[in-house]
């Protein structure tokens, strides 16, 4: 077996491939399928259903936040983007905001997971990751601690998150890519947009070169976020795994026990 093998997460693997995940998804496809049920659901059926909705958010995230990726790194042609009468920089800014709202609601997701997991019936809107690390069934678990650790991934960009939501604005690319010319591009931008003729081929060509180099670096950074994200979630399902074999065999348990005394 290969190191990879052994912790998929180091080579930044899909959530779908985590054995809990997979165990789910067998025990909800048929649930999800099944158009005529001529049974009602078991209380195992529904936490496996209530679980399965909270890893597909997880997911869900994780596929727009490569989305997003891809976006930044494949910048439309200047012609296409003329007729959406923006510049490559605002490209970039759209892309990189999406990824950093997504990248920061992971953390509240994963607090739903675990309340989901550990049928904990808080309320979504009171659901906050002070409320369920105290819990009387978590806090003395380990999950605790790999709540903490996505937030400690994902609280570097709280700051440039809470701006932009709630005051609208615009993440600084200098400060997000630790770069010192990137948002000098931005004015550039939109000179070159709106009076292109003012400005030489060679000045164009240069100004070309240098949104090439600042892709590559978006991408690489925006690579590594999405794995240390993810890698973080990953061992929370492991961890989380447990308990939610648990609880399924003491609901399924429960289940054949009232059947054969009917």
């Amino acid at each position: 077996m290969t190191s990879a093998q052994k912790n998929p997460a180091s080579e930044c693997a899909k959530l779908t491939s985590h054995p809990m995940v997979r165990d789910l998804l067998k025990a909800t496809i048929p649930l999800i399928t099944n158009e005529t049920r001529a049974k009602p659901l078991t209380d195992a059926d529904s936490c496996n259903l209530e679980v399965f909705d909270a890893i597909s958010s997880l997911n869900q995230s994780f596929e727009l936040l490569e989305r997003s990726q891809s976006f930044a790194t494949l910048i439309p042609s200047a012609k296409y983007l003329n007729g959406l009468n923006i510049n490559r920089h605002d490209w970039l800014e759209y892309q990189v905001s999406t990824f950093l709202i997504t990248f920061v609601t992971v953390s509240d997701q994963a607090v739903l997971l675990v309340n989901d997991v550990f049928c904990l019936g808080i309320a979504p809107k009171d659901c906050k990751a002070t409320v369920v690390k105290n819990n009387k069934w978590v806090k003395d678990t380990s999950i605790p601690k790999q709540l903490d650790a996505i937030k400690k991934v994902i609280e570097r960009h709280c700051k440039a998150r809470h701006l932009l939501v709630h005051e609208g604005k615009t993440p600084s690319l200098d400060t997000l890519f630790k770069s010192k010319n990137f948002d000098q591009l931005k004015a550039i931008s939109f000179a070159v947009q709106h009076a292109p003729e003012k400005f030489s081929g060679e000045f164009k060509a240069k100004l070309d070169e240098s949104y090439v180099k600042v892709v590559i670096k978006i991408n690489k950074t925006l690579d590594s976020e999405i794995c240390q994200l993810r890698a973080a979630v990953w061992q929370l399902l492991t961890d989380l795994h447990k308990f939610y074999s648990q609880r399924l065999s003491i609901l399924s348990g429960s289940v054949a026990s009232e059947s054969s005394t009917s």
